[in-house]
């Protein structure tokens, strides 16, 4: 067997294994919770929030993106993350695991790519999930005026590239979850980094965190020109140097 058909056959064990497991219904329930948030927000506020004559869509999507960029998304990785690795510290699965004659790089990147597509699916989730709230503010409040305009185009092109950006905060909490089995250690390298990065936004320094470059690429505006593309470069390159990083580190040791 090559180490393609390894991978393929790792992906598929790690399918089967989240299958009907909280890792899959996080993945569902966070994009879900940011929406039901902006929902009850402009459902409740909504003449402070949306101006007659303006496009609503501006506004409630502004809310999405914010909420989910600078902390839900962070500590939502480092969660689900955590969850993950989870199945197997506490079944005690990887001695079983790394006595398979499969290698071992084909096991860690099996897990990196189906943590990284559950989270890709959460941003295609917040879309849609996003587009159904403001059909039901329609509904509910006509006055608002959400039937008479369209969800902007930045949206799905600002969720596709917040994943992006999040890429590195993804590699380094799926490290951190594999290396420990304790769920605390990571979910609390997770809090405390995207609390702390939250709280000194305003620094420059900041933006060297990745727990942040979700919100920093924004650039705290809509214009689709103006956002700091080149915030993905870095969370790209992040996420492969912590990958062969990960798979040095993993590699060498006997079990996780």
């Amino acid at each position: 067997m090559n180490a393609i058909t390894y991978l393929i056959t790792s992906l598929e064990m790690e399918r089967l294994k989240i299958n009907r497991t909280l890792v899959v219904w996080l993945a569902i329930f966070a994009p879900a919770f940011v929406v039901v948030m902006a929902f009850m927000a402009g459902y409740t506020n909504g003449d402070k929030f949306y101006q007659p004559g303006v496009n609503p869509w501006i506004n409630f999507c502004e809310h999405l993106l914010a909420g989910w960029s600078l902390f839900i998304f962070p500590l939502y990785v480092s969660l689900l993350s955590a969850l993950y690795a989870a199945l197997e510290h506490q079944n005690r699965g990887w001695g079983y695991l790394y006595s398979l004659p499969v290698p071992k790089s084909s096991i860690y990147l099996s897990k990196l790519f189906v943590l990284s597509a559950l989270i890709a699916l959460s941003h295609v989730l917040l879309v849609f999930f996003g587009l159904g709230a403001g059909w039901l503010m329609g509904q509910l409040k006509p006055a608002y005026g959400f039937q008479d305009f369209t969800i902007p185009a930045f949206m799905p092109l600002a969720c596709m590239n917040l994943f992006v950006g999040g890429l590195g905060v993804i590699v380094i909490q799926l490290l951190i979850s594999l290396w420990y089995p304790s769920f605390i250690i990571p979910a609390g390298v997770g809090l405390f980094a995207t609390l702390a990065s939250a709280i000194a936004r305003s620094l420059p320094v900041s933006h060297y965190s990745p727990y942040l470059w979700p919100y920093a690429f924004l650039a705290n505006t809509l214009q689709v020109n103006h956002w700091s593309y080149t915030i993905l470069g870095w969370s790209v390159s992040v996420y492969v140097l912590g990958a062969m990083i990960s798979l040095f580190l993993l590699g060498r040791r006997s079990h996780v």
